[in-house]
């Protein structure tokens, strides 16, 4: 029996069509590589993107290594979550007819849904993304599910690969489901980090400048003059000018001469490097989220608004891109899976209606909370109204 059929739980000749529930995961199959490292520098940049676009013998191993070390940044880690925050806490329903059945709504009330969403916004930022479903409990509902690991997924051909250097192994087919698999996105997507990752590694050159011209230039530099030539005095006072930003005096000779040397910026020689880093940090807000104003400080009202404004057409973009994937890839799949999910069911995020919508625009209401700004009770948490 192959590996193939075993994961499945069926033999060579079985006219089984769908897995067992809890039958073993692809991921426990293959073999997770030994943490690498990568530079973070422009030039490997280019180079790994060059590997993973080579229609010839494509590799993104060295890519998902840029990726992984661009993700802990400090600046992408907010604006993501922000995003995803903001996805998961829209309210949605499951429809026939335009009438919400709550029983299907609540089939997505699970854990394993909210983390659905996330890999959804993930799938933004890393490009072709596959997502593997967990066990299933007693009602067959989901418990979980994640990514399947990318450096075992070699996009070109869409195989599960047994080790992250081959280039060929498991098919996925026209069947992924029955792996109790889900794929985003196109095989040759490598994601908003390619650009991300690009701002990422200028800051960090900045951060890297900033903190050698403050280890430079943050205790001013002694220049001690002497007549004395007797080797052993040298050496005294040597040790003295030394120790001398730490001591904060030093005794000298009456004809000794003590000179400090400062940084001529006058206080302002960071600024250059502060000014790379928010120049990156911006560009980083703007590729996620399209803005900056919701994590900046805005000096007017109206420039806030804008940027939130800017930031609700983000997100209801996703949501849109969201619904049509949950209406016409993954209701098929849980279908596959035992779901009772009729054929007419439709998810949907209340707020893409366009009453909704005139509603946040129109209905607005005095909020002391934000000096006097206004705000829709569409935008309200319950507990607020």
């Amino acid at each position: 029996m192959g590996l193939l059929d075993r994961l499945l739980n069926k033999s060579t000749d079985s006219k089984q069509t769908a897995p067992a529930k809890n039958s073993k995961r692809m991921s426990n199959e293959v073999n997770k590589p030994q943490p690498d490292r990568v530079v973070m520098e422009i030039g490997n940049l280019n180079d790994a993107v060059d590997e993973a676009q080579d229609t010839s013998n494509p590799s993104w191993e060295k890519l998902y290594l840029i990726y992984k070390k661009a993700v802990k940044d400090g600046q992408v880690i907010t604006q993501s979550q922000t995003a995803v925050n903001k996805l998961q806490a829209a309210p949605f329903v499951v429809e026939i007819d335009k009438k919400e059945v709550e029983d299907l709504t609540k089939l997505f009330c699970k854990p394993w849904f909210a983390q659905w969403i996330k890999i959804c916004f993930e799938a933004e930022k890393w490009g072709y993304t596959v997502v593997e479903f967990g066990q299933q409990d007693e009602n067959g509902e989901f418990l979980g599910c994640k990514v399947f690991p990318r450096t075992n997924i070699y996009p070109f051909n869409r195989n599960i690969i047994i080790e992250s250097t081959d280039t060929s192994g498991i098919p996925l087919g026209d069947d992924p489901e029955a792996l109790f698999l889900f794929e985003m996105g196109e095989t040759d997507d490598i994601g908003l980090l390619e650009a991300i990752s690009r701002e990422v590694i200028l800051k960090g050159f900045s951060r890297g400048d900033w903190a050698q011209h403050s280890e430079k230039w943050g205790a001013p530099r002694v220049i001690y003059k002497t007549d004395s030539d007797d080797e052993t005095e040298l050496d005294k006072k040597e040790r003295a000018a030394a120790n001398f930003s730490r001591n904060g005096y030093m005794i000298v000779d009456s004809d000794d001469v003590i000179e400090t040397l400062e940084d001529s910026s006058a206080g302002s020689g960071h600024l250059i490097y502060k000014d790379n880093v928010e120049v990156c940090n911006q560009e980083i807000a703007k590729m996620i989220n399209g803005q900056t104003g919701t994590s900046d400080e805005k000096a007017y009202v109206g420039a806030a608004e804008v940027h939130e404004g800017i930031l609700d057409d983000y997100h209801a973009s996703r949501l849109r891109r969201i619904s049509n994937v949950i209406n016409f890839e993954l209701f098929p799949f849980l279908r596959y899976h035992g779901y009772p999910i009729p054929d007419n069911a439709e998810f949907r995020f209340p707020q893409l209606d366009p009453k909704t919508a005139k509603e946040k625009d129109d209905a607005v209401v005095d909020d002391p909370d934000e000096g006097g700004k206004k705000k829709s009770p569409v935008d309200q948490y319950p507990w607020q109204t």
